[in-house]
């Protein structure tokens, strides 16, 4: 299994981005990776300031990146001596979630740590919140941060749509976070169920049906668990149901800490570059969510 050795996170000094800095450097110093801490101004606020400049203000943009480059420094110096971890501290200008994307791609890193909300809730709310757009972006693992990190993970859960990427996502969960206890779960229905009673077909049947694609289910999670290293055995849970009701429950039954999905479901095409389960975690799981971008296979 390829190991963890280089993360991204971003601050804009919020309480948000704080528990998404604590989350990064607890992960750096369990993997021993090497941590980038991110700070992105504005362009647009930049412009601004040149605007206002001219009409007489005091203030310069030297003074403002000056600034922000000491309060980079001093926050990861600070993180580094209370995880003893090495931290680089990085200021870009630019629109925040295409600087962390291209920062990503730039250094290599394994995963991005993003907090839930940034600096701007309200207005984040009507123009999409960064670490959703960097999700929507990145070619890496996303690591979306709600909880306050005062521990490893312990219990993980991972919806998977038995597709060819699920194995990849059910290693990467156990990559994460080797020492929790995974949930590997998946949600099913019977397709065209009411298709199926409106052309007479009886409950009976139906009820088989539903049985045959709860014992595909099992076999096929039970192949993947069996397939995670050193034969790390996860827990199996299968609930008929629509996923965007049977998941949240899963959660809250597991208490899980981290959820972990793919960026898209079996239908690609909803809402275009997020699957409908992935968006609904984003928005409404209680725990951190990690999302894995489409086309990475699972790795030895």
């Amino acid at each position: 299994m390829k190991p963890i050795t280089v993360l991204l996170t971003a601050t804009d000094f919020s309480a948000s981005s704080s528990r998404a800095e604590e989350r990064a450097a607890l992960l750096a110093a369990e993997h021993g990776a090497r941590l980038t801490l991110l700070h992105s101004l504005s362009g647009l606020a930049l412009e601004r300031l040149h605007g206002l400049l001219l009409h007489g203000y005091a203030s310069s943009e030297a003074q403002l990146i000056g600034h922000y480059e000491d309060a980079l420094r001093r926050l990861a110096e600070d993180l580094a001596g209370r995880w003893q971890i090495e931290v680089t501290p990085l200021l870009t200008v630019g629109q925040p979630h295409r600087e962390i994307s291209r920062a990503a791609q730039e250094i290599g890193a394994d995963m991005v740590i993003l907090g839930a909300m940034g600096e701007h809730p309200a207005r984040e709310f009507f123009l999409g919140a960064t670490a959703e757009r960097v999700v929507r972006e990145a070619t890496m693992p996303v690591l979306v941060v709600r909880s306050e990190p005062d521990r490893p993970y312990r219990r993980v859960l991972v919806p998977l749509d038995l597709s060819i990427h699920s194995l990849a996502v059910a290693k990467l969960a156990h990559r994460v976070a080797p020492e929790a206890h995974l949930t590997l779960a998946h949600a099913f229905e019977v397709p065209f169920e009411g298709k199926l009673k409106f052309a007479g077909v009886s409950d009976e049947d139906i009820h088989h049906f539903r049985q045959d694609e709860r014992q595909r289910a099992q076999d096929a999670l039970y192949t993947l668990a069996n397939s995670l290293k050193d034969g790390e055995q996860a827990d199996i849970q299968v609930v008929f149901g629509m996923p965007e009701v049977v998941i949240p429950e899963m959660l809250r039954e597991t208490a899980a800490d981290l959820v972990v999905v793919g960026k898209h479901g079996k239908s690609e095409i909803i809402d275009m570059l997020l699957g409908s389960m992935t968006k609904h975690l984003l928005l409404d799981a209680p725990c951190d969510v990690l999302v894995m971008p489409p086309g990475q296979k699972a790795k030895p």
